[in-house]
């Protein structure tokens, strides 16, 4: 059978035919829009951070009482941590990095306050700062002992004299020149000194455009509650984060230890909408792509019901088994060709949708000829079976009565 017979067919019981391409149309625009945002999901779940949050454990605790000093809790607190066999670095520090907590600044390249500050996530932790979470800086130096010192609710430590700042920072500070050495103005004004920059280092939180942006001040925060950053061996965090809760709960009956938990785990936490979404819709594409091949199966199905004395017709004249498969595989291949060219409007219409009312990266194009690709090799698949039925018609049923 040719194609123009094969065309008028359908034409003639449109109904079926053009319901499977709605089908299909609507498919592609949902699975191949819905599986970029899964991919992007994917992608920011799985950045390189510049943290070696795999071994990191973050530990708070709260001070009480009258005779409680903070300073003695604190320094106790890390020398006892940092003294546990398989614990590399430990320090206070205000926040820690992917929490979701943290606090945020601005900074600027010249003491001009017409000029718009760069927003950066502010840290402040002792020279062991970047040891306990595994960052690496790569020129300058590290903040010096003499540098650090406690800050207390009730003291004004004031601006401090050196800073560190991310590379990312740096480029956006300084686009046109180094930034090691300069100075970096905040919001009254006063300045500090860029004495290293970290390579890479993301801050508190993970959906924020300037996630890399980050600047270190020395200090160790003193506060009624404080939080604790250690980093150990490779593979060891699980064993050793026990034995850290233990001794600190033991050593200090003033300072209660609220929780310990590893740096994966709040990180995990704080991805936990972009996880929830990229399962959600994973399961929206495997369900639409299963219902679709369904329909395409009931369609194929129908037809062969519908047209077995025809079919038995054309093997009494000489059609070959191959003959009535072909058929069909083509009957189905015209229908998803159709519901692919459909489709590829209203994929480029909800991808335009999603760009303009949510701010989603624009589609790549490049996932489209994949998922018609997909969708005809999905209906292929689907037809088998029918069109393997229909070739197995017999040519005597066309001397049947029906």
């Amino acid at each position: 059978m040719g194609i123009r017979p094969m065309l008028s067919s359908l034409i003639r019981n449109k109904t079926g035919p053009l319901l499977v391409a709605l089908q299909i149309a609507v498919t592609l625009a949902i699975v191949i829009n819905s599986l970029f945002i899964v991919v992007q999901r994917i992608e920011t779940m799985n950045r390189d951070s510049g943290i070696d949050v795999d071994n990191v454990v973050v530990i708070d605790v709260r001070g009480f009482g009258e005779g409680f000093n903070v300073v003695d809790s604190i320094a106790n607190d890390i020398d006892l941590i940092s003294a546990i066999p398989g614990v590399i670095a430990a320090t206070v520090s205000n926040h820690a990095p992917l929490t979701g907590s943290g606090s945020g600044t601005g900074l600027r390249s010249v003491p001009d306050e017409t000029i718009d500050a760069i927003p950066a996530g502010r840290y402040q932790w002792s020279e062991k700062g970047l040891d306990a979470l595994g960052v690496r800086l790569s020129r300058g130096r590290n903040f010096y002992p003499e540098e650090v010192n406690f800050v207390l609710p009730e003291t004004d430590n004031g601006t401090p004299p050196s800073v560190l700042v991310t590379q990312q920072l740096a480029d956006e500070l300084f686009p046109d020149d180094d930034a090691l050495g300069k100075p970096v103005y905040w919001g009254n004004m006063e300045l500090s000194t860029i004495v290293g920059i970290i390579e890479h280092m993301h801050g508190s939180w993970v959906s924020w455009d300037n996630l890399g942006n980050v600047v270190i001040q020395p200090g160790k925060p003193a506060f009624i509650n404080n939080r604790y950053i250690a980093r150990v061996d490779p593979g060891r965090r699980d064993e050793i984060m026990p034995i850290i809760e233990q001794r600190l709960g033991e050593s200090n009956l003033m300072r209660v230890v609220k929780d310990v938990r590893s740096l994966e785990e709040m990180a995990a936490n704080s991805y936990r909408r972009d996880r929830s979404m990229a399962i959600v819709l994973a399961t929206v594409i495997t369900l639409l792509v299963g219902l679709t091949a369904l329909v395409i199966v009931g369609l194929a199905s129908f037809n062969v019901t519908q047209r077995t004395k025809q079919i038995g017709t054309r093997r009494a004249l000489g059609a070959r088994r191959i003959d009535i498969v072909r058929q069909f595989m083509l009957e189905n291949w015209l229908i998803t060709t159709t519901g692919a060219a459909l489709g590829i409007v209203l994929t480029a219409v909800v991808a335009y949708w999603l760009e303009t009312a949510f701010a989603l990266p624009r589609l790549d194009w490049r996932y489209l000829p994949v998922g018609i690709v997909s969708l005809w090799v999905l209906s292929t698949l689907a037809v088998i079976e029918p069109a393997r039925r229909a070739a197995s018609v017999p040519p005597a049923v066309a001397t049947r009565s029906v």
